[in-house]
């Protein structure tokens, strides 16, 4: 059921990176430093839509990184988060903030909604760099694990870096 989650969430994402011009690219300008010995307790998935994926053995979260780059992209952080959360049901935001994350303008969002008829917890980095779009997520069960799992995203922030 999660890999069907999964796959219905990289869906909509994927649907959200095609444009009147053809469909973005992946950055190929992104250093992933995450180890190991530095990931625990995430271990590596596949992904087909995603750059990297990851899973919380203990908390079942997801995290998904995402990168699409195009010559010329100028949606705005805020209208490139909405479209993500386009295709969730009932979409509550609890946050939304205007950060900085690898000295770049972000935003961050956290909301909860139903993917599949499933109440998901969310919470969304979003930066623009250099005609691209780099997306930082993460996807709880609930709303303690979405909080217990938060410090592991900023790790994640810290340690796949945009060039």
């Amino acid at each position: 059921m999660k890999h069907i989650l999964l796959l219905l969430f990289l869906l909509i994402l994927s649907s959200c990176s095609t444009t009147d011009s053809g469909v973005y690219k992946k950055s190929i300008s992104v250093e992933n430093k995450l180890t190991e010995e530095n990931l625990y307790p995430w271990s590596t998935m596949s992904s087909e839509g995603s750059d990297f994926a990851l899973q919380n053995k203990n908390t079942k979260s997801l995290f998904l990184f995402n990168s699409a780059c195009r010559k010329y992209e100028a949606s705005t952080l805020n209208s490139l988060t909405s479209s993500m959360l386009a295709g969730i049901e009932d979409v509550k935001i609890t946050e939304n903030k205007n950060v900085f994350y690898q000295n770049r303008e972000a935003v961050e969002v956290a909301a909860n909604g139903k993917l599949d008829g499933v109440i998901r917890f969310f919470r969304i980095v979003t930066i623009q760099k250099n005609n691209c779009i780099y997306d930082y997520i993460l996807i709880s069960t609930n709303q303690k694990n979405l909080d217990a799992d938060s410090p592991s995203l900023k790790l994640f922030l810290q340690r796949i870096i945009l060039n």
